[in-house]
């Protein structure tokens, strides 16, 4: 009797073991078949030539999969050694660079860079490292000058310029930042930027990694980046170069496989240890209580499940959703309408378990009804969005609506089109002030001056930091309105 008592129970215990295996092969081939669907349908949604994806769970890839065309030319399919330029993802492997001289006892993020960089211009003198981490220099930006001229050129150039705020104020994304970065990590190292990324990040292979920041470059199995012009309605090959200088900030370029073994060095605390990781994840403190942005890294809700990484290019993006054990990781190689943070955050609903369970709505939801010109469903979308996410301000998300808007009304010409997209992203978005200086561009457009007046006053409030300097732009409509 005995005997047959320990029987049953082992077959028992077979039994739930059994079952317990089938469920999780269900849930993951259902996860599979989602995350297929979603891919397929987005990418015809957005135009995407080609794309590579991966979901990781905790040591376990849960989903990957490479979709579309690495060349549109030779007709070359995305595969398992497609390299993907990562553009400025490439600044977390930057950080993560930085950090492991920190933990090395070379660096601290309170140290001025004038400890280590000569001839800075005065005003540049007392940033400290944690300011170029975390874009709060207030340096003027590299970007707006040729990448042909020297380094001593550039500072030469830059050192006229002034400072774009107070150091430590606020966020201002800046590639300046990178490049000194870039400059301090060779003189501590004594190594080029990319020997030293290799070397402390990839064991010094450079099988399925590499950097080149020029798209003209003729590199095997790399996947070319296009642009998609508007007019002709066709892609055309980036041309963009910026040289050696641009490896820190836009220079990685990568395989699905070689991140995805990277992220697991990471997780592990094979890059860095657990006490660095967390130092280089805490929010840097900005003067004006306002901005939220991490050490390199940027930190995103989804669902109230919080996520550290950064995108670039409107291409790539690294997003570890750390509490859920979960990371993200999307490569691509071109867009007709960006879609990168939709992507990873509908990724996120859809594989998540927590999230999973909640049925949760889907940016790409909005974005299809956008586009499909179905206003009163895409409100309702993201009035379902904004209460399932009572933290996120889908920045991604009205950026995306925008750039529809601005492409029906520059490329397609078709202002009644651009002005409903431009209507519903203000009423969806009314704090922001790009989405009313959007609205009230199209009203000046269509000689609705009172609406454009007002819209503009509006924008202009809300643009409290004069990012880009557009209230000088639009103050100047206003002014030009109301003398005709």
């Amino acid at each position: 009797m005995k005997t047959f008592k320990t029987l049953l129970i082992l077959l028992l215990l077979i039994f739930t073991i059994s079952c317990s295996k089938q469920e999780k092969k269900t849930t993951s081939t259902e996860i599979k078949n989602k995350i297929d669907n979603y891919l397929n349908k987005t990418m015809e949604l957005h135009n995407i030539p080609g794309m590579a994806l991966a979901v990781i769970e905790e040591d376990k890839v849960i989903y990957k999969n490479y979709l579309g065309q690495a060349s549109l030319e030779n007709n070359n399919p995305v595969d398992k050694n497609t390299l993907f330029r990562i553009f400025s993802a490439t600044k977390l492997i930057t950080s993560t660079g930085v950090f492991q001289l920190i933990q090395n006892g070379k660096l601290n993020l309170e140290d001025e860079i004038s400890k280590y960089l000569d001839n800075l211009p005065i005003q540049w003198q007392e940033i400290k490292i944690k300011n170029l981490l975390s874009h709060s220099s207030g340096l003027p930006d590299i970007i707006r000058y040729e990448s042909t001229l020297s380094d001593k050129e550039l500072i030469e150039k830059l050192s006229e310029d002034k400072m774009e705020f107070v150091t430590g104020n606020q966020f201002r994304y800046n590639q300046t930042n990178y490049w000194l970065l870039t400059q301090i990590i060779e003189n501590i190292s004594g190594m080029t930027f990319d020997e030293y990324i290799l070397e402390n990040q990839f064991d010094n292979s450079t099988n399925g990694v590499l950097f080149s920041s020029n798209s003209q470059e003729i590199i095997p199995n790399r996947a070319n980046r296009y642009f998609y012009n508007g007019k002709s309605k066709e892609f055309e090959k980036d041309t963009n170069n910026s040289g050696k200088r641009g490896y820190s900030g836009n220079g990685l370029n990568i395989t699905l496989d070689r991140f995805i073994a990277w992220n697991k060095l990471l997780d592990n605390n094979k890059l860095l240890d657990r006490q660095t990781k967390s130092k280089m994840w805490t929010p840097f403190n900005f003067t004006n209580q306002k901005d939220n942005f991490l050490y390199g890294w940027g930190s995103y809700t989804v669902s109230e499940s919080n996520s550290y990484g950064f995108s670039g290019g409107n291409l790539a993006g690294f997003r570890k959703f750390v509490n859920n054990k979960t990371t993200i990781i999307l490569l691509s190689n071109g867009y007709e309408i960006p879609a990168y943070d939709i992507i990873i955050n509908d990724i996120a609903r859809i594989a998540i378990p927590e999230l999973k369970v909640k049925g949760l709505t889907l940016e790409e939801d909005v974005m299809s009804f956008v586009l499909n010109s179905q206003f009163n469903e895409a409100k309702r979308s993201f009035k379902n969005l904004k209460e399932e996410n009572p933290n996120s301000d889908f920045d991604n998300l009205r950026w995306n609506i925008n750039s529809l808007g601005n492409s029906y009304l520059y490329n397609d010409q078709n202002n009644e089109k651009a002005f409903k997209v431009f209507k519903f992203n203000a009423e969806a978005n009314p704090n922001w002030w790009i989405s009313l200086a959007g609205l009230a561009e199209i009203y000046e457009i269509k000689k609705d001056t009172l609406n454009a007046l007002d819209n503009y006053q509006k924008a202009i409030l809300l643009n409290e930091n004069n990012e880009w300097n557009y209230n000088e732009q639009m103050k100047n409509k206003i002014v030009k309105m109301e003398n005709n």
